[in-house]
């Protein structure tokens, strides 16, 4: 059964003409110790777009091999795709191509693994309606 969705104008600020207006390469990301979610050590991002007035942040973010991140919540709501590796949460390996969204409700711990020796876990990551920092009951950074 086909769901009929209402006629939306193109967005210009994301199609000029019939050209993307920008591409990453992920094999050339210039990664940077985490500024903004505040996680452990060992975490790199990578920042794609940031809004603070719409709260939205777009992020690459590599996990080092067998990272696990505690249980948490964030100010915001957030969806995850995993790019490369796996990330393991309440159970459920999640593998490349895998999405999972969150709400500004506890979840974790997460665990991210790869069989590249480089780094563990490669996965994108859409924050909405507030700060991407996390929010521990106790700090992993102590």
């Amino acid at each position: 059964m086909a769901q009929d969705f209402p006629d939306v104008e193109p967005q210009d600020w994301v199609i000029t003409e019939t050209e993307i207006q920008w591409s990453i390469d992920v094999e050339n990301i210039p990664w940077e110790d985490d500024p903004h979610m505040e996680l452990p050590e060992g975490v790199k991002t990578y920042t794609v777009n940031s809004n603070e007035a719409e709260g939205r942040a777009d992020f690459f973010i590599r996990f080092p091999e067998g990272y696990i991140e505690p249980e948490h919540t964030h100010p915001s709501a957030h969806a995850v795709m995993i790019i490369d590796g796996t990330m393991t949460v309440h159970g459920h390996t999640l593998t490349s191509g895998d999405y999972i969204y969150g709400q500004k409700l506890p979840h974790g711990p997460m665990e991210y693994h790869s069989e590249d020796a480089d780094y563990g876990c490669l996965v994108f990551a859409s924050f909405v309606g507030g700060s991407p920092a996390h929010e521990w009951d106790e700090d992993p950074n102590e």
